[in-house]
Formats: C-alpha cells, structure tokens, sequence
C-alpha cells in the first residue's frame, strides 16, 4: 500500500509499496467470520498481518458439539473464566489455520494486554491481573496493568441480529471509558504502522455491543495515532470519552478534533519498534459490509441448495429466509458487481502486489476462494462458536459454503468478502 504524503488525502486506490494489516475485533471468532478472507489473504501474501481481540467471549453460549473440539464442554458455559480461556485456545488454532498452517505467523494481541495507560480505570481490574491460562502460541494473553476488559454479553434480538445484555457487568468492554482502551490501540497502530486497519461498520456487524464499541475505538485511535499533540501516556485514570488526557489539555494542545495540531499524513513504515510517539495515518479503515442484494440471493441459493438442505434436515437446523430483515452490515447502494466472477472494472482496479483484491472508488472486495480451506479451518476452530463449517466443491453464484452460530441457522459464506473503505481522518 502506498503512504499519504502531507496534503494528500487517502490512497483509495493505492495498493502498492510495503506494509501490513491490522484486524480489531471483539471476541476470538469474529476475526475468522468478519474478516478472515482478508487475514488469510494477506497471510498468504507473505504479508504482516496482526490480529487484536477486545476481550476473550467470556459470556458466549457453547455448542459442544459432538464429533468436534467443542464435544463435552457445555459445562464452559456460565463459567466465564473457564470459558475465556477455552476460546484462547481456539483463537490460536483459528490464527494458524488462516496463515494457511503456519504457526504464529499472525501476530495476536488482547487490546487489554496492550500497555500505554493507566492501570486504575473506572473500576476495570481484574483480581488474578489478567493472567489468563491456556493461551495458545501467537496469541498473548496477559492482560496489561491488571486492567481486563471482559465480554459485554447480548442477546438475540432477531435472526442475525443481537441486541445488549441486560447484566453486562461494570468490567464490560462497551463501559470501558472509550479513550482508556483507544489509548492501548493508538500505541500499538504507532508501532505497526498498519496500511489497513479493519473492523466493523458503525452498527457492529449485527447489533453487538462489544462489536459497536470495537468500531468506536479503532475509528477514535487511528485519530489519536495521526495526532501529533497525543502520546500515549496522555489517557489517565478517570478521563471521560472524548478527552485525550490532562497533557492533552495542557503541554500538547487539546486533542483529536478539540483544536489540536493537524494530523501527521505520511510517515514511513517499518517494524514500528520505539515509535510510539511518532504519529501514524497512513492508514486506511476498511469497515466489513456487504452488499444487500447480495446477502439476500446468497441466502436464497443457500436455501435451494439440496445439501443445505440435507444438513438442516440432519441436524436440526434452519435455512435463511432471504425476505428477513438483514443485519447492518449489508448496505445498500454498494457498487454492482459480476454474479459470475464478482469483480468489476478494469485490471487498474486490481492488486499489484499479490493480494486478490479489487477496488472500485471507496469500495474493496477480497476474494476468498483461494483461501476458503483456511477461512473453514478457522471457523471450525472456534468450535464452542461455530457449528457446521463447510466448503462447496465449486461456488454457486456469491456461495462458497456455510456455517451455523449458536441459533442455528445456516448462514451462506460468501465468496468475496467487501469493505467500505474510509479516511478515519475526516
């Protein structure tokens, strides 16, 4: 990807030069489901790509399968440090099955794990000090300072949709003052000086609080990783959202979007070790969306395919009703794309540097069959999360396969994953 050079705006259309990704996710399996076509691509690439997971999903419900690595453990559920640990694990299976086997070859950080604030923090502690146990390799567990984020919780509000728990407790991450845990991240978007930072769209995908405040932090810390008055000693204990911190207000100048200096646009990439306090916005936000229409004759092939179908009759479940109301990540008006190779435009649209992307003005799409054995590999990792992974031998129109969460409905998985790609700076 290229850089912006001081004046320019975003590279929308950019994709050559060096750098890397960098996923923000909620719990371990929303980096495979939301955006696990675009890690596996990058990883297979030969490109760096790093992985950071708000909180562990110690509220998440168990399938315990049988005939999987989730056979036998419902007793996981309600116990959610037990459970927390439990999806480390998977996590890390997951993260080798999208760098195509190779262990560690995605890097993984828990955004609590991440050091730059202080540890005393709307009450945000856990009492082991974030040791958490049965983390596996590439992912780091310990969460920093004794501060823990833990999982909001949320119930389901409509097929694919979520709603917030009604008991989420003080600890949750969506309570979390917003620029505590964006702090963390900004420090760490200063080291990695990603190219892409993704996430979710504004409404969290499907509704889930923890996916909501996911998007919120990465949009505030990209604006705190371009600022140039920011360090990341600046969020202290007891700052409200908004506020970059009492040397934020004084020394520095008064934060992102409160009559600070003009963000930094440029910079040069690198390994980012000891540039903290060196800014970064260099970086676009691509933000998992999907073109409604698309989603809707997705989940009316799914529907008519005769092994959908034999499965659903098998095990109990349900096929997606294509005139349901759609969950906020799929989008109207996104471009219009080719039902039989889902690109459009000309070759310049194209990646230059062996990633199988295309994009057409702020819109990107990331072909996934060429890494849908691993993007499979990792949804049947999270096996306590994901039921039913599977892959077709050959794509039928936007459907390469499909999988189940725990309200067991067959989901389609598409064969092109999409982004709406934005300038976090403006």
């Amino acid at each position: 990807m290229n850089f912006r050079s001081a004046g320019e705006g975003p590279a929308l259309s950019a994709f050559s030069g060096a750098s890397g990704l960098l996923a923000v996710h909620a719990h371990p399996d929303d980096e495979t489901l939301s955006t696990g076509g675009l890690i596996a691509a990058f990883a297979a690439a030969g490109r760096p790509a790093h992985v950071v997971t708000c909180t562990r999903g110690e509220r998440g419900e168990v399938i315990a399968l049988p005939g999987t690595t989730s056979e036998g453990r419902a007793g996981l559920e309600g116990d959610g440090a037990a459970l927390g640990a439990y999806r480390e694990t998977e996590l890390a299976r997951a993260l080798t099955a999208l760098a195509g086997g190779a262990d560690g070859a995605i890097r993984h950080s828990f955004l609590d794990g991440l050091p730059g604030v202080s540890a005393q923090v709307n009450g945000v502690v856990d009492a082991d000090s974030g040791a958490s146990a049965g983390s596996g390799s590439g992912v780091v567990s310990g969460a920093a300072d004794g501060v823990r984020y833990e999982d909001s919780g949320m119930a389901w509000v409509a097929p694919g949709v979520a709603g917030p728990a009604p008991d989420s407790p003080p600890t949750a991450f969506a309570r979390v003052p917003l620029d505590e845990s964006a702090g963390r991240l900004a420090a760490l978007i200063r080291e990695c000086r990603p190219a892409v930072v993704a996430t979710y769209e504004p409404g969290g995908g499907y509704g889930h609080p923890d996916h909501v405040r996911a998007h919120e932090v990465t949009v505030r810390a990209l604006r705190l990783a371009a600022d140039p008055a920011w360090e990341p000693g600046d969020v202290l204990a007891g700052e409200q959202d908004g506020g970059v911190g009492q040397r934020g207000k004084g020394e520095h100048g008064s934060g992102v979007g409160q009559g600070s200096a003009e963000p930094v646009r440029g910079g040069e990439a690198g390994s980012g070790v000891g540039r903290r306090s060196e800014p970064w916005a260099g970086a676009e936000l691509w933000q998992a969306v999907a073109p409604a229409a698309e989603v809707r004759a997705a989940r009316a092939t799914l529907a008519a395919l005769p092994e959908a179908q034999a499965l659903a009759a098998a095990h109990a479940l349900a096929l997606p009703d294509p005139a349901e109301d759609l969950p906020p990540f799929a989008k109207e008006g996104l471009p219009e794309w080719s039902a039989e190779r889902q690109v459009v435009g000309s070759p310049d649209y194209r990646s230059s540097d062996g990633l199988p992307i295309t994009r057409i003005g702020p819109t990107a799409r990331v072909e996934i069959r060429g890494v849908l054995g691993s993007v499979v590999g990792a949804m049947r990792a999270h096996a306590t999360q994901v039921q039913h992974a599977g892959a077709l031998p050959e794509a039928v129109g936007a459907v390469a396969g499909w999988y189940a969460l725990s309200n067991g409905v067959l989901a389609p998985i598409l064969t092109t994953e999409t982004y709406a790609v934005v300038d976090p700076l403006r």
